[in-house]
């Protein structure tokens, strides 16, 4: 793996390689929350910041939990090869105070080369102020029960720590939010809202798993001066990456950002396909500099957003940078990572699992009127305890099939 030993954070111009290029692509933007944004994840999976989640822990609110999916779309029988976490770069979330731009804080993950098969990867995590651990990750099987998830206790500080193969939390129709922004592009300004819901409530992700990292840590650990903590997700590799004659990569050099995730939707819905490369190896800084406003601006022209509610997403998602946050003054209660009315992604209290992100942000696109896709929670109920997430889906007993194979 390399890495530097551990690289010192470096947040500066982010490309992959020595220049990321003009990609050609169809003019239609893609839809899936964070899953496959840009060209360069649709080919670096391993990369693909798929969803990030932060919310308090319903049972403890003195107590965060963050979660980052990455890889999306693995399906039950194939996640016994395809559950392993990239060795070869750098798991990220970036933590800034109330509204500032500029990180100040970090939680770093490594993890160690791993088959896939009957062993577990070993991560090892850094933690703000430089304590580190190390925990197993889960080991996934072909059976039709899945391995409980292990879940490691940091002795020193009480954190808490998981890593492993789960069914991917995020729910969405995936063609119908497509259609809808596809149609804003042809028809600028008079987009087909009908086109959202029409595939009643299809969950395009129902029966997919994703890797997914967790970790839940005393607030007080990343809270500054704010009552308020912005968070992103970012992976991240050396910028020389040599396939040696054994097999192996080997990193050098500057560490930059492949793919980032801090608002849902930022990267798929409103950048163009042109941009969308430049802004995912961007970082936070860059967004409240203005870098990618004209286009966002195009894009909610084109969905008809009106300008009172282009100020609102700006705010959201540009002029302090395209951060999650989490004011921890809002309770977050109830079951499977928290339902309570008044907490969660509408009320600047992160962003839990059950957080309908999809119908509240196509919503505020929507000039405040009510759009939906329909499809309102997950195929499977989350956990009431952390890492909170449902186990992953498996492959079936010969002879069975799911009866909602296809709903």
């Amino acid at each position: 793996m390399n890495f530097a030993r551990y690289a010192k954070p470096i947040l500066g111009a982010l490309t992959l390689g020595a220049a990321v290029g003009v990609w050609l692509l169809p003019a239609a933007p893609i839809v899936a929350s964070n899953h496959i944004d840009s060209p360069l994840t649709t080919q670096d999976r391993g990369a693909n910041v798929a969803d990030q989640y932060a919310f308090l822990d319903p049972n403890d609110n003195s107590k965060i939990v963050l979660i980052m999916s990455t890889q999306g779309f693995i399906v039950s029988s194939e996640h016994f090869g395809m559950g392993i976490f990239d060795p070869n770069q750098r798991y990220r979330w970036e933590i800034a105070s109330g509204d500032a731009v500029y990180p100040d804080k970090y939680i770093d993950v490594y993890y160690s080369p791993g088959l896939g098969h009957l062993t577990s990867q070993t991560a090892t995590i850094l933690l703000p102020g430089g304590h580190r651990f190390t925990a197993p990750t889960t080991i996934a099987v072909q059976t039709p029960h899945a391995n409980p998830p292990i879940i490691t206790t940091d002795p020193t500080t009480g954190v808490r720590f998981f890593a492993g193969v789960m069914d991917d939390p995020f729910f969405l129709d995936d063609t119908g939010a497509n259609l809808f922004v596809a149609s804003s592009v042809m028809h600028p300004g008079h987009p087909d809202r009908s086109l959202l819901g029409r595939r009643e409530g299809r969950n395009t992700y129902a029966g997919f798993n994703t890797l997914v990292t967790a970790i839940e840590l005393p607030v007080s650990m990343l809270k500054g001066g704010s009552d308020v903590i912005a968070i992103d997700a970012v992976t991240q590799r050396q910028r020389n990456q040599v396939l040696r004659p054994d097999g192996e990569i080997f990193g050098s050099g500057d560490v930059q950002t492949v793919d980032r995730e801090g608002v849902p939707f930022a990267n798929n819905v409103l950048i163009p396909p042109p941009l969308k490369n430049q802004f995912g190896t961007s970082n936070t800084v860059a967004d409240a500099s203005g870098k990618f406003r004209p286009a966002i601006i195009a894009s909610l022209k084109a969905l008809a957003t009106d300008n009172a509610h282009i100020a609102t997403i700006l705010a959201l998602v540009q002029v302090h940078g395209d951060f999650l946050r989490l004011n921890v003054k809002v309770p977050n209660l109830g079951p499977g990572g928290g339902t309570n009315a008044g907490g969660g992604f509408l009320h600047n209290g992160g962003r839990r699992l059950q957080d309908d992100v999809t119908t509240e942000t196509f919503t505020l696109i929507n000039n405040g009127v009510r759009l939906t896709d329909d499809v309102l929670h997950d195929e499977q109920p989350f956990r009431n305890v952390f890492p909170f997430v449902a186990d992953p889906n498996q492959p079936y007993p010969p002879g069975h099939e799911p009866s909602n194979m296809f709903q």
